[in-house]
């Protein structure tokens, strides 16, 4: 059993530490990784959704037990983050929400998808969408919400929300989201062309993203208060995997569900965790360095995850 989940885990260590690699010796620069990653985003991470989501059944994918499981879990932590960094580390309101965003707002693109197809496969990635059609829109938005109340400015929150849900609305993996839904409702089958172009754009998303990831740690510095932001990984990595693993306990879900979710839960944050900090112009150094930090624990907290889903799997 072991044995098996190192052959597993293994390569996704090895793409990272070769991105890192790469971008140490110079051979791949800022802006090698940041073309790459725009084709992740645009043409990968789309085209690995749709083949995943449009081969099932609609009804698999609205499943408001998993999302009471996962969400659920992610306002708990949100809270108890909130109210630890502001009673505790004296941080400001809008520090406080900012810093909770980025303790619960999981690196589900680049980092989920190849971890969870290559740990649990195609019924892996049913859960990571069902919770990923969500994702942004229920976390950026009250996130917003909440730090123009906070902030009481002379701006405007709805065109603020308007041009965030703008955005949502135009973001290629919403669109290949809908578009999956669509044709899994409709039970379209897609041309064999077509199928196999998916096909080999999703073979090509996991070693691009991993690698992507690692080449983004290069160069990286630990910035501002430490204690703050080692309070948000220890939350994102650690804290957040263990409450969705309860909640999905207490709602009955089997184990094929609270795996993927609890390694969702327990990937580091994304980088909208940054852009909202630097939005807003709050918290930018601690946020990025709970993005660093969280990072470098989930290549412990992960392998550790994963020992436990296989445990539990066969037992």
């Amino acid at each position: 059993m072991i044995s098996a989940l190192i052959d597993q885990l293994g390569p996704i260590f090895l793409l990272v530490g070769a991105g890192f690699a790469l971008a140490w010796q110079g051979l791949i620069g800022g802006a090698a990784i940041q073309g790459l990653t725009k084709m992740t985003f645009w043409a990968l991470i789309p085209a690995t959704l749709f083949q995943t989501i449009s081969s099932n059944r609609v009804s698999e994918l609205f499943n408001p037990v998993i999302w009471l499981c996962y969400y659920g879990a992610v306002v708990l932590t949100a809270l108890i983050v909130y109210v630890t960094l502001t009673r505790w580390q004296k941080n400001n309101r809008s520090e406080g929400i900012v810093l909770a965003f980025g303790a619960i707002f999981s690196n589900i693109g680049m980092l989920g998808i190849p971890i969870i197809d290559i740990l649990f496969g195609s019924d892996g990635l049913l859960v990571l969408a069902t919770i990923l059609c969500i994702h942004a829109l229920s976390l950026l938005t009250p996130t917003i919400l909440l730090m123009e109340w906070s902030r009481n400015n002379s701006g405007n929150p709805g065109a603020v929300l308007a041009n965030t849900l703008r955005a949502q609305i135009c973001n290629p993996i919403i669109i290949a989201i809908v578009c999956a839904i669509i044709a899994a409702s409709l039970d379209l089958k897609m041309p064999v062309m077509i199928d196999t172009f998916f096909s080999m754009l999703k073979r090509a998303m996991p070693p691009i993203a991993l690698m992507l990831i690692g080449a983004g740690i290069y160069g990286q510095k630990l910035r501002g208060n430490m204690t703050t932001s080692m309070i948000g990984a220890f939350a994102k990595v650690c804290l957040l995997p263990a409450i969705v693993f309860i909640f999905g306990l207490v709602l009955g879900l089997p184990i094929t569900i609270i795996g993927p979710a609890i390694m969702i839960a327990a990937l580091p944050p994304g980088v909208n965790t940054v852009l909202m900090a630097s939005s807003y112009e709050t918290a930018r150094e601690r946020t990025a360095t709970t993005m660093l930090v969280a990072t470098i624990m989930s290549i412990i907290v992960i392998p550790l995850l994963a020992v436990l889903v296989t445990f539990l799997r066969h037992s």
